[in-house]
């Protein structure tokens, strides 16, 4: 173990803790001693390989990891002394506005409202103070009020619904770090009204007051989209404002991280100001203090958001390193500044953002003069190139894991953006915040400097386009499952400290033997992946089934009487991290929509079969993109290669030699016996009181997904399963299912290993 990097391996242990609380928490509580008793017995390894030494890293790294089970402890207590009685109540409730709404102007105009609750009056004139945070909408809003604004509204809290599927963000962490207890829609003709200006949130009142000034002093020499470009390039927030296009383009060549404010800002300030202080021939300490405060003064126009904090605090711990002349302590400064972070809330540990940063600053720290030394053997290639293709590489070592598993694909020219498009958005911030500095003092100035900014965007943005409209711009992964993602590291690890396994019989039979047996492990699971699978994912009122036939994909979907956009975008997201990338079939029910709902297919399917009305009115999204592929069924029977499908208008039994699959929808299918080896993807009858005795022991199925919901019916369903002996798991209840055929059916939850 390197004891040279003593806050780094803090960090760590601080972030394992953290991570084992949170995975088992009541194991944790109940049987602290073992734990006690592990890592005493680490203690006495280390103490037999590295002497008295062993003791004193033993204990701390034991020190640590308790440290984080204990902040992650705290952190849960905290978030259960909120309110939480009060949520599914109505009543009129109040609060204070604590950041900038969140609106949208398209086809349905709503805002959103993040408020610190203060009171909840129930309709008999009970009053009772509230503690915690929640969403308050409104649709079609009249007025937007402004962050410190105390505001009321009479309508009901609805839990927050976190979707429990594999291969997205992590949106409960963040939550919870935010103490929110869900959210607040007013009731039938109600809006929201302002109640006065509560006194609070002043300094990010005063930030949005100097940003709206900013922006109006702006707009006369910027044309309008890329001045709303600019301004979430230097402050962040403002992605509503900007074309769909154009943040797809970002996302397709991995840049979009520049469009919020992070690291790279704050580097890139610091770099500015340190090579203008050595033009100018200032003093070190001078200019590394003044940088320090330009950036604290820069977090707080912008907000002071939690990205923002990070960022910042990243920033100053690395030029602390440089005032001090430690540069080659950076890891330790990293390793200082997560500590700090995870120990002001444990939560960040979740957060996208926060893993992405840290992943990246750990592999240019690490990796970046390694690959430096490596592209050296290329004398062609110029030295900035060089430069940039080691700063690139290195920062995806330790994030590629992280970035198939929440995105699921890989931005293939990132390389090529990170030298041609970067270089002229970093110039285009350091412009855009000069202009900000000088507009105070001598607005035209700065409005020249604006137009040339105005140009330099322009050309970033017909880069990045171009870029992302190459063939396999990206390259369409899925996402890694756990033992890839072992494996992954393991490998960057060996590789790392491959001179000093090399010298060492005895580390390189333990690396070869641990690299080994993860690669076998891999090619085991990948041989005997079963040839029928079947993923369901959580779509809360919608439910869904991608059906893996052999050779064959079938998607099926079936709309519910609610309009969710998150429905769709968790269906298309659990498809992504799956490699579900095309399709040979889409079987869309539409029985039970009621108004259009926002599904679209953003890959390619060779035909869509609907039955329940007219896909032009129930699913316009899908009629307007799949036109020619849309066949609308009536009853009957239908074939797929080998696959045999047969439908009533409402349910499906989908049968191939190897085992079937019942789809059912609001009218049973009525067929003379049910086949053997039956998997039952069932949903809550609508209009009805559940299923029957007889119907279930009609179907006889091998095994049952249950798309449920939170209705009492759907319980009971659930209690009927269990009580006949049927194996069976509610997607609502336990997250996204799989099941597998080899013989027989296998319910396999979450489906990490394969």
């Amino acid at each position: 173990m390197n004891t040279k990097y003593p806050l780094l391996w803090s960090a760590l242990c601080l972030a394992a803790g953290i991570l084992f609380y949170d995975s088992f928490p009541a194991i944790t509580m109940q049987w602290a001693g073992l734990f006690v008793a592990g890592g005493i017995f680490f203690t006495f390894i280390l103490l037999y390989f590295l002497g008295k030494k062993g003791i004193i890293i033993g204990l701390s790294l034991l020190l640590f990891s308790a440290s984080g089970m204990a902040r992650m402890y705290l952190a849960d207590e905290a978030f259960q002394a909120n309110s939480l009685w009060a949520v599914r109540g109505s009543g009129t409730w109040s609060g204070i506005v604590k950041e900038n709404p969140l609106v949208s102007r398209e086809k349905e105009p709503y805002a959103r409202y993040y408020a610190e609750l203060e009171s909840i009056r129930y309709s008999d004139g009970t009053e009772k103070g509230l503690s915690g945070t929640a969403f308050i909408y409104e649709s079609d809003p009249k007025k937007i009020y402004r962050t410190g604004d105390r505001i009321s509204v009479a309508g009901k809290m609805s839990p927050v619904r976190i979707y429990n599927n594999p291969g997205k963000i992590d949106l409960e962490g963040r939550y919870r770090s935010r103490r929110l207890l869900g959210r607040i829609y007013p009731d039938r003709r109600e809006t929201v009204h302002f109640v006065g200006d509560s006194g609070k949130y002043r300094p990010v009142r005063w930030a949005e007051d100097i940003r709206a000034k900013l922006m109006n002093d702006f707009s006369p020499y910027m044309d309008p989209v890329r001045l709303h470009i600019l301004m979430t390039l230097l402050f962040g927030g403002s992605y509503n404002e900007i074309p769909e296009t154009i943040m797809n383009s970002f996302s397709a060549t991995g840049i979009v991280h520049i469009l919020s404010v992070s690291g790279s800002h704050v580097a890139l300030l610091f770099g500015f100001l340190y090579f203008l202080g050595k033009w100018l021939h200032l003093p070190k300490k001078i200019v590394i203090t003044g940088a320090i405060l330009l950036v604290l003064f820069y977090s707080a126009l912008s907000g002071l958001v939690p990205p923002v904090i990070r960022a910042a605090v990243m920033g100053i711990l690395s030029v602390g390193g440089v005032f001090v002349n430690r540069e080659k302590t950076s890891l330790n400064i990293l390793g200082a500044a997560v500590t700090g972070m995870l120990l002001w809330d444990p939560y960040y540990l979740y957060d996208v953002s926060f893993q992405l940063s840290v992943g990246a600053s750990a592999g240019i720290l690490l990796f970046y003069k390694p690959v430096s030394r490596f592209l050296q053997r290329i004398p062609l290639m110029p030295r900035w190139v060089k430069e940039g293709i080691a700063l690139s590489l290195s920062a995806q070592v330790l994030t590629i894991p992280l970035i198939l598993y929440d995105f699921h694909v890989f931005p293939f020219y990132f390389i090529p953006a990170n030298l041609f498009v970067t270089p002229f958005l970093e110039w285009v911030i350091i412009a855009g915040l000069l202009a900000s500095v000088l507009s105070l003092i001598f607005l035209p100035l700065a409005g020249g400097i604006l137009q040339g900014a105005d140009y330099l965007l322009w050309l970033s943005l017909r880069l990045n386009l171009t870029l992302s409209s190459f063939p396999r711009a990206v390259l369409q992964t899925g996402g890694m499952t756990f033992p890839q993602i072992v494996f992954y590291y393991v490998t960057v690890l060996i590789l790392w400290f491959k001179e000093k396994i090399i010298h060492r019989h005895f580390r390189m039979a333990a690396a070869g033997i641990l690299w080994g047996g993860l690669l076998s492990l891999i090619l085991f699971l990948y041989v005997t992946v079963p040839s029928l699978m079947v993923y369901c994912p959580d779509l809360g009122p919608d439910r869904g089934a991608a059906l893996v036939m052999g050779d064959h994909k079938i998607l099926y979907y079936k709309g519910s009487g609610v309009s969710s956009h998150i429905s769709n975008w968790e269906w298309n997201s659990l498809l992504g991290y799956e490699g579900l990338f095309s399709a040979d079939l889409l079987i869309l029910n539409l029985e039970d929509v009621k108004k259009p709902i926002p599904l679209t297919v953003p890959f390619p399917v060779k035909e869509i079969w609907v039955t329940g009305g007219k896909a032009e009115l129930k699913a316009p999204d899908v009629f307007r993109d799949h036109r020619e592929r849309i066949r609308e069924l009536p009853r009957g029977k239908y074939r797929l290669g080998r696959i045999r499908l047969l439908t009533n208008g409402s349910s499906w039994l989908i049968s191939n030699p190897e085992g079937n699959i019942y789809l059912s929808g609001r009218k049973e299918l009525s067929i003379p016996s049910w086949p053997d080896h039956l998997l039952w993807v069932a949903g809550m009858k609508m209009g009805s009181n559940g299923y029957t005795e007889e119907e279930i022991d009609r179907i006889h199925p091998e095994a049952i997904i249950y798309g449920g919901s939170r209705m009492q019916s759907s319980w009971e369903d659930m209690d009927l399963f269990e009580s006949k002996n049927y194996r069976a798991a509610n997607v609502y209840k336990e997250g996204m299912q799989a099941a597998s055929f080899k013989k027989q059916w296998k319910l396999r939850g979450k489906s990490v290993w394969q």
